[in-house]
């Protein structure tokens, strides 16, 4: 049965009418390119591997399904599935998008509490940029000074927010402590640092100021560059707070998805100053790690928004390091339609000191020619090694099957194995494969669990998937004298989208989120019927007349049963007499 509230947290309403705002080939469109197909938009599933489009998107049913890994759902499923993000978190990246401000939650909920939290700790951030920003331009300062050195023009530090944290101690400290008391704020915004004895202080002094934003512009923290040789270390972050978190973040995401939300190649680098330096030169698709390692989260972000990453760390041994630990990070998210390259930096360069040296084009000249995931892979693997030797043979191989085993796609690892074959002079695949397992079990293929096919769940399944029908549907009484199973579900969802007026799949489904018919429902949701759309009211008609002949067939039954134990009597003989007669009826008419 379906239950009033959703998880007691979020209003059913205001679900359904964020829903209702939300336009599910406008909000997937911004992840993946829709081409529209008939009355459908469909694309290469962002779920699974494939080579055929069998992602389909129903702007009328509000709703998508991919016909090759059976993910499905509404606008909510959607961040879900594609962001990881929970179900409340969803609600707000939706409530984000559309401009709405989440009044009609319940006030009273740990949910409502959070979010206005958090909404008042990007607001205090945003404010104290404003102090950053205006130290900054208040010239002559050392911060300012350094920038222009370094070729940073005026209008790439607006472009970016740059700002800058004085010898002050307490600048930051007093405004905070004088426009609010709650000292859990004072320590959530990052900002502020409180030693043993509780005195608080600047985190950032004599610093270039860096702020670090989501992809719609709110500030989630701060990075900060030295300015004198005394204070270290170098660069410092925000430590993690409610609104930020160092391994989930990528700096430069806002300025990235304001030049180009579906960039075709992502320019990943280690500082800030490499994204602002390639963005002064036009190369606008760059983000930076927080920090010398990426990390698993930030590389699936990045994925998310283009399928080709080039790394380009600094040409030190950091750099070097970091691009094998890059490497290693990456082999268990590799897909078919992912490629990622490395671009190697001459020693003792990074791409702010490089791009200033060479300029455009011929940076993006050592773009274009960076090395390939699979040849670093060997060529790593392979230095030093004289492949002429058996030994060094068996050490390369001992050293890349595991690495070509973390890989998911089994194409991949194929073509991997031949090149391994190829260096090591085994060219038998066969012989190879003994050493190598092509394991499935990463791959992403959904196995459809198996449901009973009933005329009850045929007839749940087309009023799911077309709710505007149950305009038409007229004996709503007769079957609730019916005693069949399943009966009250179909009675209550029926009378769900009369009362709502619900008459989009994806709308509907949602009313039964956290229920325990919401993955029947889903999975019925799915069903390829093949019928005709001028034909949908005749079978539902039949099958109606289906659960009228299961109701006579059960009554026929309960009085021959009670007609053996102990007879019948005149007016259960009549009965029985009616009964017989309308099945023998509807069999005509179905036959005939």
């Amino acid at each position: 049965m379906i239950t009033k509230k959703i998880t007691g947290k979020i209003s059913q309403k205001f679900i359904y009418e964020l829903i209702e705002r939300t336009d599910i080939i406008e909000l997937i469109n911004k992840y993946v390119t829709l081409k529209k197909s008939g009355n459908n938009y469909k694309t290469l599933c962002p779920f699974h591997n494939e080579k055929t489009p069998s992602f389909i998107v129903s702007p009328q049913k509000q709703f998508f399904y991919c016909f090759g890994c059976g993910v499905h759902g509404n606008v909510i499923d959607f961040l879900m599935k594609y962001e990881k993000l929970d179900f409340l978190n969803s609600i707000i990246e939706l409530t984000t998008l559309n401009g709405i401000n989440i009044s009609e939650v319940t006030t009273n909920c740990n949910f409502i509490n959070q979010y206005s939290y958090k909404k008042k700790i990007y607001y205090i951030l945003n404010k104290i940029l404003k102090i950053y920003k205006k130290n900054l331009f208040i010239l002559p300062n050392i911060a300012y000074e350094y920038l222009a050195k370094r070729g940073i023009n005026y209008n790439t530090m607006k472009k970016f927010s740059l700002g800058f944290a004085t010898k002050n101690n307490y600048q930051i400290t007093n405004y905070i402590k004088k426009k609010y008391i709650n000292s859990s704020i004072i320590i959530d915004c990052g900002l502020i640092i409180q030693n043993t004895k509780k005195h608080q202080h600047d985190r950032f002094k004599e610093r270039i100021i860096f702020p670090i934003k989501n992809k719609y512009g709110q500030i989630q923290g701060f990075g900060g560059r030295v300015l004198n040789q005394y204070n270290y270390p170098k660069y410092l972050n925000s430590p993690d707070t409610i609104t930020f978190q160092k391994k989930k973040n990528l700096y430069g995401i806002y300025e990235l998805y304001l030049y180009n939300s579906k960039p075709t190649k992502i320019l990943v680098v280690e500082g800030y100053l490499d994204v602002i330096s390639l963005a002064q030169f036009n190369i606008n698709y760059s983000v930076a790690v927080l920090g010398t390692n990426i990390t698993t989260h930030q590389i699936k972000i990045l994925f998310q928004i283009s399928k080709k990453i080039i790394f380009c760390f600094d040409g030190d041994n950091a750099g070097r390091q970091a691009n094998w630990m890059a490497l290693n990070i990456s082999l268990n998210l590799l897909q078919d339609n992912c490629t990622i390259n490395f671009l190697f930096l001459p020693d003792n360069e990074d791409p702010n000191s490089l791009i200033f040296k060479e300029g455009k084009k011929n940076f993006e000249n050592r773009i274009k020619n960076s090395e390939t995931l699979y040849s670093y892979l060997f060529n790593k693997l392979a230095d030093k090694m004289n492949l002429s030797c058996i030994n060094d043979c068996i050490k390369l191989s001992r050293l890349s099957i595991p690495l070509i085993n973390k890989i998911p796609s089994k194409i991949i690892k194929i073509y991997l194995i031949k090149i391994l074959g190829n260096k090591t002079g085994i060219l038998d695949t066969y012989q190879l494969n003994k050493f190598i397992t092509l394991s499935n079990t990463n791959e992403h293929w959904y196995k459809k669990k198996s449901i009973k096919i009933t005329t009850m769940r045929l007839l749940i399944s087309l009023i799911i998937q077309n709710p505007q029908i149950v305009k038409k549907i007229k004996i709503i009484e007769k079957i609730k004298t019916f005693n069949i199973i399943g009966k009250n579900i179909l009675l209550e969802l029926i009378q769900l989208i009369r009362k709502k007026k619900i008459f989009k799949t994806g709308h509907l489904l949602e009313f039964y989120r956290h229920t325990p018919l919401e993955k029947i429902f889903k999975h019925l949701s799915t069903w390829d019927h093949m019928i005709k759309k001028n034909k949908i009211y005749s079978i539902i008609q039949e099958l109606f007349n289906n659960l009228k002949m299961q109701n006579l067939e059960y009554k026929y039954n309960q009085l021959i049963n009670l007609e053996r134990k102990h007879g019948l009597s005149i007016i259960e003989k009549n009965e029985l007499w009616k009964i017989n007669k309308k099945i023998i009826k509807i069999k005509h008419y179905k036959y005939q």
